[in-house]
């Protein structure tokens, strides 16, 4: 067997230069990696011989400069998990160094294990003195934890052509970025799926069609290592067209967000009802004011847990994602609707090259059959990989949020 690699992380806290932009973070985070033959005990030994007599102001540096990992250039704005599916096959360990919390976090395809950094800098420090935490990937939490039922159940109706095709999208999304989805994550990455989830649902990405030659070396459109490249949202309450959207880490804090939120409100619109939208992207719950200080929820649908433990996302969890943001849908009134479905197919089969953005042009028009995710006899998959691509090969559909592939690619197979 060969050397297996091995990952790591810094975490401090931010300089007062890093506190704005794009992720706006309140953490350092430095991630490397190496190829190595050593196991995770000589691993540790390593650690505690550069850490040991050091002070906490000191580690940082110390772990930067004497550490034998090739840090990245740009510093990242979350941890990755690689461990939790057969990609992980080419990796040993995870090491996490949170000096804030003064902890070394091991993660291995079996375990996860923790350690105080103040035992490494004050004696040497085996595997055998660690603390055991539980499976590689954290376990789920109960999102019906303090809730109160009876749950309102509303009368949830999605059109079938819009149904079809972003349902599909989104159980991809789910599968693409299953690494991210089914372990834990901060505030900045929650913000960023969130965006996505939001652009899918209301059909506001772009199809970017390949239909030409591609050469060179293939590679995943998304790796078990990387972190989402887009822009986040910039608050956690968005009002998504006539739904506040609720950004929050569990459903329970999402309640609490949307309380706070109506009484801020309620004073100037007694007799209008507000519809929220709490999106812990885990899970989903659509809520609604009732009255003065009167809240009324559904119960909390599984929505993107990337964990095969868990499973996919809910039908009526995507059913309420799509309701509750249809109205960021333009309605486009066109006097294509008045001609046959037949008519409107053909119409629709001039509009692109391929048919993905054919049928994202037929659900913003309301035109057109429901999709059938074919490409002519082809059958349309999700591609993991960019290969190389000769010339005729049937068309490639790569969607993107903010000149960004977002990492779902479909060509006909």
């Amino acid at each position: 067997m060969g050397p297996r690699k091995v990952l790591a992380y810094i975490l401090a806290p931010a300089a007062p230069s890093l506190e704005s932009g794009l992720h706006h973070r309140t953490r350092r985070i430095l991630f490397g990696s190496q190829r190595t033959y050593d196991d995770n005990e000589a691993h540790l030994q390593r650690f505690s011989s550069i850490l040991f007599n050091l002070t906490k102001d000191a580690t940082f540096d110390a772990l930067r400069k004497d550490l034998p990992f090739e840090w990245n250039k740009e510093e990242v704005y979350d941890t990755v998990n690689p461990f939790g599916d057969a990609r992980q096959v080419d990796f040993e360990s995870l090491w996490t160094f949170d000096i804030d919390n003064d902890t070394l976090l091991c993660t291995n395809r079996y375990r996860r294990t923790q350690i105080s950094l103040a035992f490494l800098w004050d004696r040497p420090v085996t595997l055998a003195d660690m603390t055991y935490l539980g499976p590689p990937v954290p376990s789920p939490v109960d999102p019906t934890a303090g809730l109160i039922e009876p749950y309102w159940k509303p009368q949830v109706h999605v059109e079938p052509r819009l149904r079809a095709f972003a349902h599909r999208i989104l159980y991809d999304f789910n599968h693409q970025w299953r690494h991210i989805l089914r372990s834990n994550y901060n505030t900045i990455t929650l913000r960023v799926l969130a965006r996505a989830i939001i652009r899918l649902s209301t059909l506001r990405f772009d199809v970017h069609e390949e239909i030409g030659s591609r050469y060179g070396r293939g590679n995943n459109y998304v790796w078990i290592t990387q972190l989402p490249w887009w822009e986040p949202f910039q608050d956690d309450i968005i009002l998504v067209g006539d739904v506040y959207l609720v950004v929050c880490p569990s459903i329970q804090e999402g309640i609490s967000m949307v309380q706070d939120h109506t009484k801020s409100h309620i004073e100037g619109s007694l007799h209008k009802r507000e519809h929220y939208m709490v999106l812990s992207v885990k899970h989903i719950m659509l809520c609604r004011t009732t009255g003065p200080d009167k809240l009324e929820y559904t119960a909390p649908e599984p929505l993107f847990n990337g964990n095969r433990s868990i499973g996919p996302p809910s039908v009526l969890a995507l059913d309420y994602l799509l309701w509750a943001t249809a109205s960021c849908i333009p309605s486009v009134s066109t006097p294509l609707r008045l001609l046959p479905t037949e008519i409107q197919d053909i119409i629709l089969g001039y509009a692109s090259a391929g048919t993905v953005a054919a049928a994202q042009i037929g659900c913003l028009l309301g035109i057109g059959s429901t999709f059938l995710w074919m490409d002519g006899p082809l059958k349309i998959c999700l591609m993991e990989t960019c290969t190389i691509r000769p010339a005729g090969l049937p068309v490639e559909s790569q969607l993107w949020i903010d000149n960004k592939n977002v990492g779902i690619v479909y060509k006909g197979r």
